[in-house]
C-alpha cells in the first residue's frame, strides 16, 4: 500500500516515489472527506468512505537468476 500527496504525485512523472505505509494481505482504510484517488491508473475522487482491499490471488513471477561469481566478466 503506498501513499502519495499531491506533491509526491507529479514527482513520479520525474522518477520520484510514494511513502511505502505496509504489505499485507487485507486492509482497510477509512476516509472521513473526499479525496482524489488513482485506481489502475484511472483517477477519480472519491467520497468520505470505508475501503476494503484484500488479496485475491497470487501469481508466480519469473526472476534472473544471481550470477554467483564475485569477478566481473570482461566483456560487461
Amino acid at each position: 500500500v503506498l501513499s502519495l500527496w499531491t506533491l509526491s504525485q507529479a514527482a513520479l512523472q520525474v522518477g520520484g516515489h510514494g511513502e511505502r505505509l505496509c504489505q499485507c494481505r487485507q486492509v482497510i482504510l477509512t476516509t472521513s472527506k473526499a479525496i482524489p484517488m488513482q485506481v489502475d491508473g484511472e483517477p477519480c475522487k472519491l467520497a468520505a468512505s470505508c475501503i476494503h482491499i484484500s488479496l485475491r490471488n497470487q501469481a508466480n513471477m519469473v526472476q534472473k537468476t544471481k550470477r554467483r561469481n564475485s569477478m566481473p566478466l570482461l566483456n560487461e
